[in-house]
């Protein structure tokens, strides 16, 4: 289950509010490499409180340029790299180090940018999503009747339930889920955090605790409202106050699971951990895409972040 979709709470407001100072036509280089511009930017005497936000960055980067070319550490190859999603496929993906890598990663070259944004708008992912939803819906179709009824017998009210968000490019859909909590929770309450729950029906722990409440999203990916792989899609209010840098996320069709959702940010909100969603979206391609949907089947299997 995704915790972060019903998890919004007052204070969740503090986390759009970004400095003046951020210069967002720069974003992903400017949130990867925040840490070593701070740190060129305190060696550097140059860089006084009279000058201003744009000069200290280019006085760093130029000193960064200047250390690099006296024999400083140079990026790896990993980073220049585009991501086929093989390290997932390794027993090292469950260490947190190695998604801590991403933090660091820049965004690469704009050549590698482009191709991503290619792929997600190329026939080809666009067929495997029809070809696999479509198969998905017939193979579990026993399965979906079999739920709608205990649902029915369980509690009053809907089999399902259903959701507004935001899509590809701020387009707004109606999301499909099978209902696990009462009829009288407010639509956009926040998210159970454990199984015990008052919230929660009896069919809906189970299911939730399988994700298999998440399975009526097929129906939205067959509709081309979302994709197998991609960033979670947001809550109108949520995307109403995005920033650029946020925005960033609108440009690729949103998915039932993606890179945030298998990774160990999952636990917190979506729009505290932006660095997974850009870096698939700059990195998306067909091994990634079965990298991922091989790791969510493992972590439904042991039930890794459900509640």
């Amino acid at each position: 289950m995704n915790n972060s979709e019903l998890s919004i709470m007052a204070s969740s407001e503090d986390a759009f509010i970004v400095p003046e100072t951020v210069n967002y036509g720069t974003s992903w280089d400017t949130l990867s490499n925040a840490g070593s511009q701070t740190n060129a930017l305190s060696r550097n005497e140059s860089c006084d409180n009279r000058g201003t936000g744009l000069e200290c960055v280019e006085e760093a980067a130029s000193h960064r340029g200047r250390d690099t070319q006296a024999g400083a550490i140079r990026p790896s190859s990993e980073d220049r790299q585009h991501d086929l999603g093989f390290w997932l496929l390794h027993r090292s993906a469950d260490r947190h180090d190695q998604w801590e890598r991403l933090l660091r990663l820049s965004q690469g070259s704009v050549r590698a940018r482009q191709c991503g944004l290619q792929y997600s708008s190329s026939v080809g992912k666009r067929t495997c999503d029809v070809v696999g939803s479509l198969f998905l819906l017939l193979l579990l179709l026993p399965l979906f009747i079999v739920v709608a009824i205990l649902i029915k017998l369980d509690s009053p009210g809907p089999v399902f339930f259903r959701h507004y968000r935001i899509g590809k490019d701020g387009r707004r859909f109606v999301l499909w889920k099978f209902r696990s909590m009462k009829i009288d929770v407010p639509e956009y309450e926040t998210s159970p955090r454990s199984a015990v729950d008052g919230r929660l029906t009896r069919i809906g722990r189970l299911i939730r605790r399988l994700s298999i409440d998440e399975l009526p999203q097929l129906i939205n990916v067959l509709k081309g409202d979302m994709s197998l792989v991609g960033p979670r899609p947001e809550m109108p209010f949520i995307v109403a106050r995005y920033h650029s840098v946020h925005r960033e996320r609108l440009v690729a069709r949103p998915g039932i699971t993606g890179l945030w959702q298998i990774s160990p940010a999952r636990a917190f909100p979506i729009h505290e951990n932006l660095q997974y969603d850009l870096h698939y979206i700059h990195n998306q391609n067909f091994f990634l895409d079965c990298a991922i949907i091989f790791r969510t089947i493992t972590a439904v299997i042991r039930g890794v972040g459900a509640v």
